[in-house]
């Protein structure tokens, strides 16, 4: 009777610390993480402070940042990790759309030209044309997800549960106009549509449902956590704060004012814990202060520590959590990839991408997989692309799903240059693109302006495989006329009357060398023709001097490049040699004006060889040192006479308006230049820039006295060009303000607003 009664008294004791609250060693703890942006990543010192402190997580809600941050804990992340992972550059980029430059794949790429924005038109209706989905580049966001979550979801056997920490995600459904909870499927892909913050990310889409930021419709998943774990104390981390302030000229701080469901705490009971960081003073998209943010959660949390071990007297053994986590994770098989499955494009499309995500049709990893899905992602054809890896339990391998849309097929590119000069251009571009199991591209563009007047046109035909290429016909007609854009709004200085116009008709070949370069082979006909007086004593009735210049060209050309910008760089890098050999003959007729009133035939051959290094270092503080240099070689021989002989030169123009002057003092046939570039970033793309170059050439081409062209002595004179410049670099394009340097010049300084690009089409003998 005695046992009985003793037993009696055990079980009320053991009933009255499963129930008495704070004292519950069987208790079951919830943790619930709001959403925040960047604010969010508060919860990651949240962890940080719980796990220094033995207090157990056993379940997870999270919406949006906090899906994000909670499913990298529940797949064994320690909180340490997350804060390395959270606080890198690599994550930056990725949250901010940006690819890394060993990812940025430049065979893709057309050569920079002035344009501003890019409209895609549909061939069958131009008026279902659509906005873009988002303002970021989801791909680099895309993959890291792929590549962080796949083993661990593939080890749970794709149920949330099985995770090492059981965890719940939370989109939202905006057809159904409510929340979306992931509980199991792809662990990559219910993250990716928790934190599609609309126009920020595009939305992704599962059973004809549009899964947009969970934060719309349940930013603070209590309820999630109580209806799916049904714990017995819950610690909820509201990381949203106060909301932000809208601004008329910030879009996505209006879109979160207008979305983003009110957290509502009072679902929580007394035995509950509210955890706020203070992170009202941290912008929603500003992820320079993420640090801040952890630190902030780590502080809230070590305050309110007190109470939380008053609440749980349940601690967890850190060796135990560690083995645990340990053997989570080493118990996760390799990610090897053997068959792909690509759907939103036809047949021959979908063999397209197929071999380029798999050129080599054979088993492959996620490096393969990360090269070949960025080569992917830069190309203009697909508008959306998403990966996902599902573990096949029957191969042992991964099957590998592309969810693609194709892009609008035809393009149409606006842009220019508006500057206090006469060199204003107004530049349109058109591409139209076939996509079957190659890739084909009509492109042309036109510029017009006082100085500069082109056309070109090209068809690109691209070959994916082991050995991608592509072949490349194209036709260009340029006119450069320096007489008419010489004069300013301050000045009325006009030079002789000098204008060149080049034609060129080209077969190009080209492969990429790994993703940053490619290397082209090119044979061209060229026919230039050069109109000019020798002398600045001349009437309208006079007849101008004029030379031809009929040849064939190749060459051999390599290029490399990660710069950040066509224009006012500040990152980055690029490099060019190009090897050409050019025969032609050249005729000169005289004008009324010449001292000799022959008409010159001859015949010219020669090689040349072009190298350009541009550079910018690490950035030390807000200031980016910069190097630039130039060299080129070649036996070209002199024209008919002197004024020929230097429009046909080469010529070193570093800086973007020495590109609309002509300066014969930095033209040669054989010349080195260099120079030093400091960029000042004073706030966010606005810098102040400061360029000094060096011009050395080997020999001078100089006139004599009947005008015929001969050189100087060797290394005689250098010459020396500068620039100071503000400039800001508009999502558009670039808006300057500069003062110019160019040595030994009649007036040699110079001031220039400018508002856009001034670039060009290529020069065929450059």
């Amino acid at each position: 009777m005695k046992n009985i009664i003793r037993y009696i008294y055990r079980f009320q004791f053991l009933l009255f610390l499963n129930f008495s609250p704070g004292q519950c060693y069987a208790q079951k703890v919830g943790l619930v993480l709001s959403g925040g942006g960047v604010r969010g990543f508060a919860h990651i010192g949240v962890l940080k402070a719980l796990e220094e402190n033995n207090i157990p997580v056993d379940c997870i809600a999270g919406t949006s940042a906090g899906a994000l941050v909670g499913s990298n804990y529940a797949i064994g992340r320690t909180p340490r990790e997350m804060e390395k992972i959270f606080t890198s550059s690599e994550f930056i980029d990725n949250a901010s759309g940006v690819i890394h430059e060993d990812l940025a794949y430049y065979y893709l790429k057309r050569e920079p030209d002035a344009s501003w924005v890019t409209i895609k038109f549909a061939y069958d209706s131009i008026i279902k044309t659509k906005l873009p989905g988002s303002l970021t580049n989801s791909a680099p966001a895309d993959f890291a997800l792929l590549e962080s979550n796949t083993a661990a979801i593939a080890k749970a056997g794709y149920d949330f549960d099985n995770l090492f920490v059981p965890f719940r995600c939370v989109a939202s459904d905006i057809k159904e106009k409510k929340p979306f909870v992931f509980k199991e499927g792809d662990l990559g892909f219910a993250i990716r549509a928790s934190v599609a913050f609309p126009l920020y990310f595009s939305p992704l889409t599962v059973d004809k449902k549009i899964l947009f930021d969970g934060g719309i419709y349940d930013n603070f998943p209590i309820d999630v956590m109580k209806e799916e774990f049904a714990p017995d104390v819950i610690i909820a981390v509201n990381s949203a704060g106060e909301p932000e302030l809208p601004s008329d000229d910030n879009i996505l701080s209006q879109m979160k004012n207008i979305l983003v469901a009110v957290e509502d705490s009072k679902m929580l009971s007394d035995t509950d814990v509210l955890i706020e960081p203070g992170i009202n003073n941290i912008s929603v998209f500003d992820f320079r202060k993420t640090q801040q943010a952890i630190d902030s959660g780590y502080a809230a949390t070590m305050r309110m520590m007190d109470l939380i071990k008053s609440r749980i007297a349940r601690r967890t053994n850190p060796e135990e959590l560690k083995q645990k986590r340990d053997s989570f994770k080493n118990e996760q098989k390799e990610v090897l990839i053997d068959r792909i499955f690509v759907s939103g494009l036809s047949g021959q499309q979908a063999e397209y991408v197929k071999t380029i995500i798999n050129p080599r049709n054979e088993i492959f990893g996620l490096s393969e997989l990360r090269r070949n899905f960025f080569i992917l992602s830069t190309d203009k054809h697909f508008r959306y692309i998403f990966p996902r890896l599902v573990y096949n339990y029957e191969t042992g391998y991964y099957d590998l799903y592309m969810y693609m849309k194709r892009d609008k097929d035809l393009q149409v590119d606006f842009g220019g240059n508006f500057s206090s000069k006469p060199i204003n251009d107004a530049f349109i571009g058109l591409q139209y693109g076939f996509l079957g199991k190659q890739a084909l591209n009509v492109y042309t563009n036109l510029y017009f302006g006082k100085l500069y007047n082109s056309g070109y046109a090209s068809m690109r035909l691209d070959m994916p495989g082991r050995f991608r290429f592509f072949a490349e016909p194209s036709y260009s007609l340029s006119q450069f006329d320096y007489f008419k854009s010489n004069s300013t709004f301050f000045e009325d200085v006009k030079p002789s009357f000098l204008v060149t116009t080049e034609n060129d008709i080209r077969f190009s070949l080209g492969t990429p060398v790994l993703n940053k370069g490619k290397l082209i082979a090119s044979a061209s006909y060229i026919n230039n023709k050069y109109e000019y007086y020798q002398t600045l004593d001349f009437t309208k009735a006079d007849t101008a001097d004029v030379t031809r210049f009929a040849a064939f060209s190749s060459a051999l050309c390599y290029d490399r490049s990660t710069l950040n910008r066509k224009q006012y760089a500040s990152s980055g890098s690029y490099f060019s040699i190009c090897g050409r050999m050019i025969t032609g003959r050249e005729q000169s007729t005289a004008g009324t004006t010449s001292i000799s009133r022959d008409t010159i035939t001859d015949d010219a051959r020669w090689m040349q060889v072009r190298l350009i290094y541009d550079n910018y270092f690490k950035r030390i503080g807000p200031v980016r040192i910069g190097f630039y240099g130039e060299l080129f070689l070649s036996g070209q021989p002199f024209f008919a006479n002197y004024t020929a002989s230097i429009l046909s030169s080469p010529q070193f123009v570093p800086v973007p308006e020495s590109q609309t002057l002509f300066l014969p003092n930095f033209r040669a046939h054989n010349f080195a230049g260099a120079g030093l570039k400091s960029v000042f970033q004073i706030i966010g793309n606005l810098e102040f820039r400061l360029e000094g170059y060096i011009f050395q050439p080997v020999q001078e081409i100089i006139p004599r006295d009947d005008n015929t062209a001969r050189y100087s002595e060797a290394l005689l004179k250098r010459y020396f060009m500068g620039t100071t410049a503000l400039v800001y670099s508009s999502p558009i394009g670039p808006i300057s303000v500069s003062a110019n340097y160019y040595d030994q010049r009649e007036k040699p300084f110079s001031f220039l607003f400018h508002f856009g690009f001034i670039l060009f089409n290529s020069s065929p003998l450059e």
